[in-house]
């Protein structure tokens, strides 16, 4: 590890705090006080109490020195005992496409839904068709979030079981990692794909066993661009409306901070109008897909907040996903689904020239890039390009970010180290996929090290933990609780070398993260000068037993000093969220099957930007 990085790690606590300016003779407009407070300041990591002034932190410390601050108009907030941290800082999710889990029939496996088994998706999907049935004519019947893994039967659902709902609605079911999806024969015959379709180029159309005949599974490029070729544009109001209903859920967990980890340039502005019109309550970063538009990038990429928005860089996506087996690996995959190669590994969505172009341009141009990389054979690719344009450009400190690593090598995080990369990890797969990696994708010895943040704090290295949502829910005690205990759904431990104390999972999910973005003078401790962007949990993180942080609940959300959000009322923005989501699920229903005839059959991925190519294309 350079000398630079080692230098950021130790002063990166204390670098706001000696150039905060003395503010002592100011009358505080709160002070918070009443339960502990964790800073993620190392220089001072608990405190009695913080006094706030216009947004941002006056002084942190004793509560009788946050006395001097109180003043006829202080406000003093009582914490009865509750903990008060930083805010969370998103490192990696898609605030814009987590409001498509409110347009959808919930799919998901328990925890966080009920299915269990392709009977269960069945009657989900039939459930939600009544409920829509009821107050508007359905045109589609979509479902978001199951998992193939988590299914009794262990497979995808096919065309078949789909038909099984309904023959005369289309039926689109998402898988929960957005990588992969299903059809019922209706939408594949508006999709226009037949026995005669071929492969589309970094993608796979499933086909019935001794047939050509599709089976309705559609992998990668061939799920985007298959149901792109049918569905209509979003309107201005329905695309705001959905990036509102986003940032509401990621505030519930206390993210005052929110990342859309790959945008278009035509979903931009759509964000900043939003934005400028006050309807998010939270910062919200984004990173547009490098292939699309570069020039695009170059001209709006800033460290500015405006109105809360800012184009941050550049997104890069070289594979899949590994729940899914599309992730690109060095070796075959360990016990994959019937039908596949012994060779099997996987594919890359980016070829190698795109990669070391897209880095290249990304160092040339002083852009911060975010790279999704999940299979070891796609982080040989990134590093190596990473590699090539420093000794082309020159060190700088550029934080490019390597989001995923699920399956990264001891020798790549060693590598990530010398190259200064910053690993954005996923370590909630152990909760959510651990037994299926573990049984399924890489075996038992090498699911021990998915998502390796011992390795990576070997190091000395900082990292950022993030959900991916709407993988999964962006819960935020959730990260926590994997990052920390590595437990499976079952109960086993990935991994325990790889496991984490709780104040490095929680640096993971602030001060870190705020690094990854370039704002740590701003945010992700509670230091003097800082934004006063706060989470208050239910109980004190780093004193209950880690086996139950994930049933640690955010009580208030805190930006610049404002009530964002609070358990059990709903704002304002809220429910104008939830109203404008209602209305843009009735109207996309209506008209999706006059749109998908408008569109052709035969438009594969050339068409408009359509919901389900230009917004769920390249979700991890």
């Amino acid at each position: 590890m350079s000398f630079k990085r080692r230098l950021k790690v130790h002063v990166l606590a204390g670098s706001v705090l000696l150039s905060a300016p003395a503010w002592s003779a100011q009358v505080a407009d709160q002070i918070w006080m009443g339960g502990p407070v964790l800073t993620m300041n190392d220089r001072q990591p608990t405190a009695e109490a913080v006094a706030i002034k216009d947004g941002r932190i006056l002084d942190v410390g004793t509560l009788q020195a946050m006395q001097a601050y109180k003043g006829t108009g202080t406000n003093t907030i009582d914490l009865q005992g509750k903990a008060l941290l930083p805010g969370f800082v998103d490192a990696h999710g898609h605030a814009f496409m987590i409001g498509v889990q409110a347009m959808s029939a919930n799919l998901l496996a328990a925890p966080d839904g009920q299915v269990k088994d392709i009977k269960s998706l069945q009657e989900t999907l039939k459930q939600w068709l009544d409920e829509q049935s009821q107050t508007r004519q359905v045109g589609l019947i979509l479902g978001f979030g199951y998992d193939d893994a988590q299914l009794a039967e262990q497979r995808h659902p096919t065309r078949h079981d789909l038909d099984a709902v309904s023959e005369s609605l289309p039926i689109v079911i998402i898988h929960q990692s957005s990588h992969i999806g299903v059809l019922n024969s209706k939408a594949l015959e508006m999709a226009g794909i037949t026995a005669q379709t071929p492969n589309p180029e970094g993608g796979v159309i499933r086909r019935e066993e001794g047939s050509q005949q599709p089976n309705g599974v559609l992998e990668e490029m061939a799920f985007f661009s298959g149901v792109a070729s049918q569905m209509g544009k979003l309107t201005p109001e329905q695309a705001q409306a959905l990036f509102v209903a986003g940032t509401d859920l990621l505030k519930r967990y206390g993210y005052t901070t929110g990342q859309e980890g790959r945008a278009t340039s035509s979903i931009v502005p759509l964000m900043q109008a939003a934005a400028k019109a006050g309807k998010i309550d939270i910062d919200v970063a984004t990173y547009v897909d490098i292939l699309q538009d570069r020039d695009f990038i170059l001209r709006n990429a800033s460290r500015e907040y405006t109105d809360g928005f800012r184009v941050a860089g550049a997104k890069l996506t070289i594979d899949g996903s590994p729940q899914g087996f599309t992730a690109y690996r060095d070796r075959p995959y360990y016990n994959p689904p019937a039908g596949y190669r012994a060779d099997y590994r996987g594919y890359v969505a980016a070829t190698p020239d795109q990669v070391f172009e897209s880095v290249d341009w990304a160092f040339k141009n002083g852009i911060q890039i975010l790279t999704h990389s999940n299979g070891e054979g796609a982080s040989d690719l990134l590093l190596a390009a990473i590699k090539t344009a420093r000794e082309k450009y020159g060190p700088q400190d550029r934080r490019a970010v390597l989001i995923h690593g699920q399956f990264l090598r001891r020798d790549q995080v060693a590598t990530i180290a010398e190259l200064d990369v910053f690993p954005s990890l996923f370590p909630m797969h152990t909760f959510y996929w651990g037994d299926w990696h573990r049984d399924r994708t890489v075996g038992p010895v090498n699911a021990d090290n998915i998502s390796p943040t011992g390795w990576v704090r070997e190091h000395g290295l900082m990292f950022s933990s993030h959900h991916d949502a709407p993988v999964a829910f962006p819960n935020s005690m959730r990260v926590l609780s994997a990052t920390v205990t590595r437990r499976s759904r079952s109960g086993d431990i990935l991994g325990p070398d790889q496991r984490v104390d709780v104040p490095t999972a929680l640096k993971a999910m602030t001060i870190w993260p705020a690094y990854q973005h370039f704002e740590e003078k701003e945010k992700g401790s509670i230091e003097p000068g800082k934004l006063a962007d706060f989470v208050v949990l239910s109980q004190d993180p780093t004193a209950v037993d880690p086996e139950q942080l994930s049933t640690l609940e955010v009580i208030q959300t805190i930006k610049r000093g404002k009530l964002i959000y609070e358990q059990g009322a709903a704002s304002e923005g809220e429910r104008l969220s939830q109203l404008q989501t209602g209305e843009m699920i009735s109207r996309f229903l209506n008209e999706w099957q006059h749109q998908a005839h408008e569109a052709g059959s035969t438009d594969h991925g050339h068409g408009p930007e359509l919901l389900m190519g230009a917004l769920l294309q390249g979700m991890e």
